[in-house]
């Protein structure tokens, strides 16, 4: 849009030239091209910066979902090992694969009830083996057993 003002500007300022236009008429044009000039060059320097920031920004958000997707891959690593670690301790408390499972859902803090909903069991069954658990890894309750292994988590 600035570019056609500029050329109507300038065609009309030649033409007021051609027709010996009074001074005051063509020094006005004269002033209107040169700052539709100067308006264009500004915008386009804008222009110019703004394409930088946004490249900028972009190599940016490259960079942050690259470590994004390493520190996922990290994450999932140290998950496993910190569950072999977990079936490790589980295995030298010489549980069953049944006390495992239940142990393992303690872990992730369900109660009793939804424990027996997961593993199509009663309750009173849940209760049972997670005494047995408790008393083989040497704690006296499901805080204290969960506490176990969050407490190595934080050395």
């Amino acid at each position: 849009m600035l570019l056609l003002v500029i050329i109507i500007n300038t065609s009309d300022f030649i033409k007021d030239i051609h027709e010996g236009d009074d001074i005051l008429h063509i020094g006005l044009e004269v002033m209107t091209v040169f700052l539709s000039l100067w308006g264009l060059f500004i915008l386009l320097k804008m222009i110019k910066s703004r394409v930088s920031e946004v490249s900028e920004l972009n190599d940016k958000v490259e960079q942050a979902e690259e470590d994004l997707d390493l520190s996922h891959t990290k994450l999932k690593e140290i998950g496993k090992e910190y569950s072999r670690y977990i079936q490790k301790q589980f295995d030298a408390w010489q549980l069953t694969p049944s006390e495992k499972e239940v142990a393992l859902v303690i872990l992730k803090g369900l109660s009793f009830k939804e424990m027996a909903e997961v593993r199509a069991t009663k309750e009173k069954t849940i209760r049972q083996q997670a005494s047995a658990i408790y008393k083989k890894a040497g704690v006296t309750g499901r805080h204290e057993f969960s506490a176990w292994f969050f407490e190595d988590m934080l050395v």
